[in-house]
């Protein structure tokens, strides 16, 4: 339906707003110490051929979500089993998400109960849900200039506190730099698997693929400055000790004497990553959708929305609890499922253009 279209400029700026709601007001590979930027720019790359790979596997397969081709190209019962592992992977980013953004919420208005907020949050996204995938990415072109707008100022004003000999010495260990590295590439930037779920509604994606790479490239560049600004202001030991490091960047900035301005930048903040849960909400119904042969993902939407609320309160009872499940076991998953998905898919569907053409040949020669 043409109410379900959406133009390939929104889903660029998708891009920036997943990435950006996702890892802003954290420090991706923050166990590199100074050398986290680092670990930014080389955790970029895998991201950029998971971006790749969902292009390359929409044009061999035009008008399928990913989870349908991979039924398509492994047959039902391996491209269901694939599905499902994915479908674990994106639920637990989604709910990893969501409680982070309660985090976020907590620490600008302690005392915020998670038992009220939780589901108040969902409730939101179950409305945005039901009006359709045209609305949301509407909110997301209204949403997308003011964020880059306040990102460049919060950077300019900081500027005067960094100390940019924070940032040597320069690849000092490699462990560090590997693990943050891996942790980079997993969170935030191989969430472009979840563009292969969105991209069958893309009307006018042909000859302007280009535009989908100049904005995840312009979303890693503000991740690089923003994980600078934070180690050259906080030093390569503070930013593991504070939940939201860029949070205490702007204290430490000065926005401490001027309240309103600081919650002005929250809400910012707010509501990017509340449009990053609202997308893997979407991600996450489509997956469900194709498993289970539904006609229609609406009939999905409370269901899933009560089951998040459900786990992330007795999944993450405590912010400790979140940081060893979210830290050390929960990328075990989503690296596998964000980086390898589309790979198998995109190697499984090359075999299979490959064994068709040679069978075709053979035909056609005898």
């Amino acid at each position: 339906m043409e109410k379900d279209k959406i133009s390939t400029q929104q889903l660029a700026f998708m891009i920036f707003l997943l990435l950006i709601g996702s890892a802003l007001v954290y420090v991706p590979g923050n166990t590199a110490g100074q050398d986290a930027w680092i670990t930014t720019v080389l955790g970029a790359f895998p991201g950029l051929f998971v971006l790749y790979a969902v292009l390359k596997l929409n044009s061999m397969y035009p008008g399928q979500r990913i989870s349908a081709i991979s039924t398509i190209v492994l047959g039902k019962w391996p491209g269901t089993v694939l599905n499902i592992l994915f479908a674990w992977g994106v639920f637990q980013f989604f709910v990893g998400l969501f409680y982070e953004f309660f985090i976020l919420m907590q620490t600008i208005y302690p005392g915020t109960p998670r038992i009220i907020f939780n589901p108040l949050l969902i409730l939101v996204g179950v409305y945005c849900l039901y009006k359709g995938i045209n609305p949301l990415f509407r909110l997301g072109e209204l949403l997308l200039f003011m964020t880059i707008i306040f990102i460049i100022l919060g950077f300019a004003i900081s500027l005067p506190n960094m100390y940019f000999s924070r940032l040597s010495p320069v690849l000092s260990t490699w462990k560090p730099l590997a693990a943050g590295v891996l942790y980079a590439s997993d969170w935030p930037f191989d969430e472009m698997v979840m563009l292969g779920l969105f991209l069958p509604l893309v009307s006018d994606l042909k000859n302007k693929t280009r535009l989908l790479y100049k904005w995840y490239l312009l979303s890693a560049l503000v991740l690089v400055l923003s994980t600078i600004e934070v180690v050259a202001i906080l030093g390569s030991e503070m930013i593991q000790l504070y939940q939201i490091p860029l949070f205490q960047v702007y204290r430490t900035s000065g926005f401490a004497q001027f309240k309103g301005l600081e919650v002005f930048f929250m809400v910012l903040w707010f509501f990017s990553g509340m449009y990053a849960i609202f997308l893997y909400y979407q991600g996450f119904n489509f997956i469900l959708q194709d498993i289970f042969t539904l006609k229609d993902y609406k009939s999905l939407i409370i269901p899933v929305g009560l089951c998040v609320v459900v786990f992330t309160l007795y999944m993450f009872p405590s912010d400790i609890d979140y940081r060893l499940m979210g830290f050390k076991y929960i990328p075990l998953y989503t690296f596998l499922s964000n980086l390898f998905y589309p790979a198998i898919l995109l190697l499984a569907a090359v075999i299979r253009k490959k064994t068709s053409k040679t069978t075709a040949a053979d035909l056609i020669s005898n």
